[in-house]
C-alpha cells in the first residue's frame, strides 16, 4: 500500500471512530512503536510521515481498539494490497480475497 493512501486511511478510521490518540499512542508503543505522541498527532492530520513499521503498529494498535469495541471500520497495514480492491471495482467478474462469489 502506498504511505500516503495508510496514512489517509488510517487517519480517517481515527477520525471516525472518534479514537483517543493519547490512548491509541499507548497501545502503539506496546506494539513496539518509537514514534513520540505529538509525532502521531502530526501523522493523523497529515503533517509529519512514518515509517512503514511505525504505520504498520500504529495500524494494528488502530485495529486491535476497533476489534475491542466491535466497531467495523479498521485501518490498512502497509503490505495491504488496496489495488485489488480497486480492480475488482472495474471488473466485478473478478474472484478477488474481498469477493463474496
Amino acid at each position: 500500500m502506498d504511505a500516503v493512501d495508510q496514512q489517509a486511511l488510517t487517519g480517517a478510521v481515527i477520525k471516525e471512530h472518534r479514537l483517543d490518540l493519547a490512548q491509541l499512542w499507548l497501545e502503539f508503543v506496546g506494539l513496539g512503536g518509537d514514534a513520540s505522541e505529538q509525532l502521531i498527532r502530526d501523522y493523523c492530520e497529515g503533517e509529519a510521515t512514518l515509517s512503514p513499521k511505525e504505520r504498520d503498529a500504529l495500524a494494528q494498535a488502530v485495529n486491535e481498539h476497533c476489534a475491542a469495541e466491535g466497531l467495523l471500520l479498521r485501518a490498512p497495514l502497509s503490505s495491504c494490497a488496496l489495488f485489488l480492491l480497486q480492480r475488482e471495482r472495474h471488473d466485478p467478474e473478478r474472484k478477488g480475497p474481498y469477493s463474496s462469489k
